[in-house]
């Protein structure tokens, strides 16, 4: 009996060996179900020029992380602070914008946007210029991530109507005058905007905000600098009117001798006028530097975020790259743009390139932007006080009683 059963007991044995070689009853190994893709949504207000290569960088992005998908949507400057804060506040957010760095002041006292110590470190951080952070702190803590660092003003110039930039802005003027004839204009620049201002002001010994962060523009710091750009239009220096659009189509199209620009525009007017472009600081006024504004442009997360620990590290990950070494090579190749990051500042491209090399000098003579809430009550208050002072209808002494006044009352309702 119990070799019989020692006999069956190895007949089944050998059959289920033989039925498992035939596959016959054997189960499918399972490939473990696809991840969903991590789908994140960026805001950005660049100008139109850069919107192949936003698109190129979150494509590359994507080919490297196949996991993550990157939806970018343009909006204008001022479109993009309101549209974030009305979705913020429906917690409909994207999950990323890439804004100014003014954008933190509001946003981080909303509370719609994460600290960036709850995303990196500060061994990341380390990589970029104490200068290019700063402009992103408010309060202490820091809101942002730069690319870049700039977005500062500086002296444009076609050398074939000018061989080379004035040393003073005494020289500039009467260069200017000269060189205004026909189709021709000696010098423009954007007569209503007040960052465009911040310059003069700054050479006039002023500042929109105090070390208290208040606005500051019943002075006679500013009063001077009112009157001085006022006088620029008087005395036929600048076309009677003249906005961002027109200075920059002049030199364009090789008809402005000098215009006042932003390194932005570099890319473009190397486009256009090749070897003729020419880049200096903007001379000094009465010895006195033209102390325009510097930043960069921010990386600032949705605070909501924070909250789902996959989307997050997604998000560290396309920020790490978009601020990376490799992007603002690419970046600086491509527009110009002076970088935040320390080892790309090094690359002799900028100082080989007579137009890196003169919007580094610029940038030399800028100032921080202030990033607190009270800059953006300076902004509102300036604008319509310089645009009254341009067309004659308010004097320097009752625009700065005027921008004063507004710039308070806007900070009272801050509190």
């Amino acid at each position: 009996m119990k070799s019989k059963l020692m006999l069956l007991l190895s007949i089944v044995v050998a059959a289920s060996m033989i039925l498992s070689a035939c596959g016959v009853g054997a189960q499918p190994t399972a490939e473990p179900p696809a991840a969903e893709p991590v789908v994140l949504t960026f805001w950005e207000q660049e100008g139109d020029e850069v919107d192949v290569f936003l698109d190129q960088l979150i494509a590359d992005f994507q080919a490297a992380n196949p996991n993550i998908k990157v939806e970018r949507s343009h909006y204008e400057n001022e479109a993009l602070r309101d549209q974030f804060q009305t979705a913020s506040l429906a917690n409909a957010a994207p999950d990323v914008v890439r804004v100014p760095n003014d954008f933190a002041g509001p946003f981080s006292k909303l509370g719609i946007v994460a600290p960036v110590s709850e995303l990196f470190d500060q061994a990341f951080l380390a990589q970029f210029f104490e200068g290019a952070l700063q402009p992103a702190v408010v309060g202490g803590v820091l809101w942002g991530v730069p690319d870049n660092y700039g977005n500062h003003l500086m002296l444009i110039y076609n050398r074939d109507l000018i061989a080379k930039p004035p040393a003073t802005f005494e020289e500039l003027i009467a260069k200017a005058k000269e060189l205004t004839q026909g189709d021709i204009q000696g010098f423009a620049y954007n007569l209503n905007e007040p960052f465009w201002g911040a310059g003069f002001y700054g050479a006039f010994g002023g500042w929109p905000l105090d070390e208290n962060d208040q606005p500051q523009f019943n002075n006679q710091a500013f009063i001077d600098y009112l009157a001085f750009v006022y006088q620029l239009k008087v005395d036929g220096v600048v076309p009677q009117e003249c906005d961002y659009a027109c200075a920059d189509t002049l030199m364009k199209e090789g008809k402005a001798a000098m215009i006042i620009n932003g390194d932005w525009s570099l890319g473009d007017y190397t486009k256009a006028l090749g070897d003729k472009l020419g880049v200096a600081p903007v001379p000094p006024i009465k010895g006195k530097p033209y102390t325009e504004m510097t930043s960069g442009k921010y990386f600032m997360v949705s605070t909501a975020v924070l909250d789902d620990p996959v989307k997050k590290e997604a998000v560290k990950a396309f920020i790490a790259y978009m601020t990376s070494a490799e992007v603002q090579k690419k970046w600086l190749d491509q527009f110009k743009r002076l970088p935040s990051n320390k080892e790309v500042a090094k690359d002799p491209a900028i100082a080989n390139d007579p137009i890196l090399a003169g919007s580094m000098a610029a940038l030399s003579n800028g100032r921080g932007m202030p990033a607190a809430p009270e800059m953006r009550c300076a902004w509102d208050a300036w604008r319509p006080n310089l645009e009254g002072v341009m067309a004659g209808t308010l004097t320097p002494q009752e625009a700065a009683e005027a921008a004063q006044k507004a710039a308070d009352e806007c900070v009272a309702t801050l509190k």
